[in-house]
């Protein structure tokens, strides 16, 4: 991604989930893990530490 400040990116990529169908949330404690969670049930899609390897779960 370009060279954003970190925040647009991480508001840019919950506003692309959340169109989805997906909450993105970061778990509050160690690792804080990025976590993709359907929006209708809560159900665990995706996890990651990484926002790089949320965005490329949603390119798929």
């Amino acid at each position: 991604m370009t060279s954003f400040p970190f925040h647009f990116q991480v508001r840019q990529l919950i506003a692309r989930a959340t169109s989805a169908g997906y909450c993105l949330v970061r778990a509050p404690s160690p690792p804080h893990n990025w976590t993709l969670l359907d929006a209708e049930d809560g159900e665990l899609v995706f996890s990651s530490p990484y926002l790089d390897q949320i965005r490329q779960w949603l390119d798929t």
